[in-house]
């Protein structure tokens, strides 16, 4: 029984024992507790919204070639299309240039933009239609985008 106990290959009878010789660094770590908000706390972390509604993110990923004035005229189009489809609470903040992971259309580098704004699932869907299939002439500046629901 010992040569089984120090292979690991302990029989079922000997898993108290077996558990005993283990060192204390590979045992399974202790299960976190769980952490109860009081409601006000928990209304504050998630805002109240009116049926329907949901919050958004929508990271855009912009060639890095494009000038200020070209970006932020892009930019402007997408923010009048959300304000068009109803949206508000609409706040951008231009992350700046970034290296990518890996070439996207044959660019190693990318401006980063996210959005965050509130609207229905309909504008939501709209906004990814729209980000798939640009207007002409648009197709170029927009490398990636995807667009999640926070809550």
């Amino acid at each position: 029984m010992n040569a089984q106990l120090r292979l690991g290959a302990a029989p079922a009878t000997a898993r108290s024992v077996a558990v005993r010789n283990v060192p204390f660094s590979s045992r399974p770590a202790a299960r976190p507790q769980r952490v109860v908000l009081s409601s006000a706390v928990a209304e504050q972390a998630a805002p109240k919204l009116e049926l329907g509604w949901h919050k958004y993110e929508t990271m855009l990923i912009l060639k890095p070639t494009l000038n200020d004035e070209e970006r932020d005229r892009e930019l402007a189009k997408f923010e009048a299309y959300l304000n068009k489809e109803g949206c508000y609470d609409i706040n951008s903040l231009v992350r700046g240039r970034h290296k990518l992971a890996y070439p996207i259309k044959k660019e190693e580098e990318g401006t980063f933009v996210l959005y965050t704004f509130t609207a229905k699932r309909q504008t939501a869907r709209s906004v990814q239609l729209l980000l798939s299939n640009p207007e002409a002439g648009a197709e170029d500046t927009v490398l990636r985008h995807i667009t999640t629901c926070k809550f």
